[in-house]
């Protein structure tokens, strides 16, 4: 970082078991130290607490007031989950199926799912999320959320899809498969796809070819490696 201190940007880390102190943080760190925006790993606070639940609002009005998004990063799934659903192999197995295998990809995407069905986006008709790992499984399953919850069910004034495309930026977060990032070009548009790495716990070592010869043309390449990204986080420099 040091030889290069104009090319680094940061998320913020907000105290989100209190909402309000949350946003004041989020609005120093922007306006006094030049930060991007705020990750989020997890659910905000322990117990079936989620990122619908409107106590959070201070954290979206904060969001949309200095136009940045929020990135909602996987983190351990919650006791009752993984005692439901991913006990019973053995210790290590069960393990990596709750987190980083599956579980918290899963868990990641339902945030995103609630939020929508929440109307948080509705109230926040400008706030802007990032989901990684091509978007936690969501955007594969679009197709039947708009046919299991259409507008005269969830009283939204749209369908999940487009809901999800207007506000959703996705990312691969090391996942680098071809395959996935034909589908999510096909499905939202590469303007909704932004590039990221996941050092160091998947290696820098196939990232720069992962990009280069992407199926895409080379206006594609741009916006995926940096162009979306500039715009969504505001950077000019």
């Amino acid at each position: 970082m040091k030889p290069y201190p104009d090319r680094f940007r940061a998320f913020a880390t907000l105290p989100w078991n209190n909402p309000t102190a949350a946003a004041d943080e989020l609005r120093r760190t922007v306006n006094e130290l030049g930060f991007v925006g705020t990750l989020i790993s997890g659910r905000p606070q322990t117990g079936n607490v989620f990122l619908d639940d409107k106590m959070y609002y201070p954290v979206w009005e904060a969001l949309t007031e200095l136009d940045l998004p929020v990135y909602i990063h996987p983190n351990y799934t919650s006791v009752d989950a993984v005692n439901a659903y991913y006990k019973g192999l053995n210790d290590q197995l069960d393990t990596i199926l709750s987190s980083y295998g599956y579980g918290w990809h899963y868990e990641a995407g339902m945030q995103v799912i609630r939020m929508i069905l929440a109307g948080v986006f509705e109230r926040f008709p400008t706030l802007k999320v990032i989901s990684g790992h091509w978007g936690e499984m969501v955007p594969y399953f679009l197709y039947r959320l708009d046919q299991m919850f259409k507008p005269e069910v969830t009283g939204l004034s749209d369908t999940v899809s487009n809901i999800y495309k207007k506000h959703v930026w996705i990312s691969p977060s090391g996942l680098y498969d071809n395959d996935a990032l034909q589908f999510c070009v096909n499905k939202l548009g590469i303007d909704q796809l932004v590039f990221s790495a996941d050092w160091p716990y998947v290696p820098m070592t196939d990232a720069r070819a992962f990009v280069e010869n992407a199926p895409l043309s080379d206006i594609d390449k741009d916006k995926f490696a940096h162009l979306t990204a500039e715009k969504l986080l505001l950077i000019t420099e």
